[in-house]
């Protein structure tokens, strides 16, 4: 099966998700004006216990520490209820960690006190759609849009979400307006291209990731995706050249390494598909169908001693699956 990716820019990210159809997408965060957060503990001297515990779980969340920064949050929001930064920020401690409820629950909180809270509500879509819930997502990204139009990372993780329920022409007018906000980043081209792909118009697709490579000539993912129409057309010399291609970007592109084996056997180039199959099990020696592969690649060859070596290893590594599954 093809795997088309997805690459998304968000606000505020620590790294980029992106592969289609599997990506990992972080949220933007508030900048805190302390000055507004002081919450008085009279009982305590003056002491700002509330703002303190909110503040030592910023820190706790600044370094990795998730799970110190929701407890701290907690603490807070026990004695401050009201305040709207700990429950986002703890929304976005629990999508660090994958506990995407938590998150959306967090994020609730905030957009039914601060329903103008565009932040909020995009924080609270990208939480429905790292867990799947495309529909929730699209609402909550819309009225992120309704709030705040020039909200540029929205119309990224909408234009998404629209082409992973099926609807292509959503996605295609919404990736559009984001390439209007830019019209020089090449991923909002890869991304249209790929949501034309998806809708069987290979021709506007091939246009868009070209585009993209206008822009970046390295783009990893406009490449692959250009690769992957070739393939799908049976253009195998392209389809070589866009997977070298993408493999000089990106060596450890597992997929790409593999698919390019696979072409080089139909040009019967079977050295240069040993190689990239080689390098393919390196960087996913979970895909245990390369040592099938390598297996008649050397058997073509003429080569059965070796051909048979990988047949067992692939047989070993389909059994030790199966036991596992069970």
């Amino acid at each position: 099966m093809n795997r088309i990716k997805f690459l998304s820019v968000v606000t505020v990210c620590s790294g980029l998700f992106v592969p289609l159809l599997h990506s990992t997408y972080c949220f933007s965060k508030t900048a805190i004006d302390e000055n507004t957060s002081k919450f008085v503990n009279d009982n305590l001297g003056g002491i700002d216990v509330a703002n303190e515990q909110y503040k030592q779980g910023l820190n706790y969340a600044k370094y990795g520490l998730y799970d110190e920064a929701i407890e701290m949050y907690k603490k807070s929001l026990v004695l401050e209820p009201n305040n709207t930064d700990a429950y986002k920020n703890m929304g976005i401690a629990y999508a660090q960690k994958g506990m995407y409820d938590n998150a959306i629950e967090a994020f609730l909180k905030v957009v039914e006190r601060k329903p103008g809270d565009y932040d909020a509500c995009y924080n609270l879509g990208t939480a429905y759609f790292d867990k799947g819930v495309y529909d929730k997502a699209i609402e909550s990204f819309k009225k992120t849009i309704q709030i705040s139009p020039d909200h540029r990372s929205t119309y990224f993780l909408l234009g998404i979400a629209y082409a992973k329920v099926g609807k292509y022409d959503d996605a295609v007018q919404i990736l559009k307006k984001r390439i209007e906000f830019d019209p020089n980043l090449a991923t909002s081209y890869s991304n249209l291209g790929i949501v034309y792909s998806m809708k069987g118009s290979d021709k506007e697709a091939l246009a868009e990731f070209k585009k993209a490579l206008d822009i970046d000539p390295i783009h990893e993912n406009a490449l692959y995706n250009i690769a992957l129409l070739y393939d799908k057309t049976g253009n195998t010399d392209e389809a070589i050249r866009y997977y070298n291609r993408t493999v000089e970007v990106n060596m450890g592109n597992s997929d790409a390494q593999y698919r390019l084996g696979k072409n080089y056997i139909k040009k019967k180039q079977y050295d240069d598909a040993i190689t990239a199959f080689q390098t393919a099990v390196m960087s996913n020696p979970a895909n245990i169908e390369i040592y099938n592969d390598i297996g008649n690649t050397y058997k073509a060859k003429g080569m059965d001693k070796d051909a048979e070596g990988y047949f067992s290893l692939y047989k070993k590594q389909s059994k030790s699956n199966k036991a596992k599954q069970q």
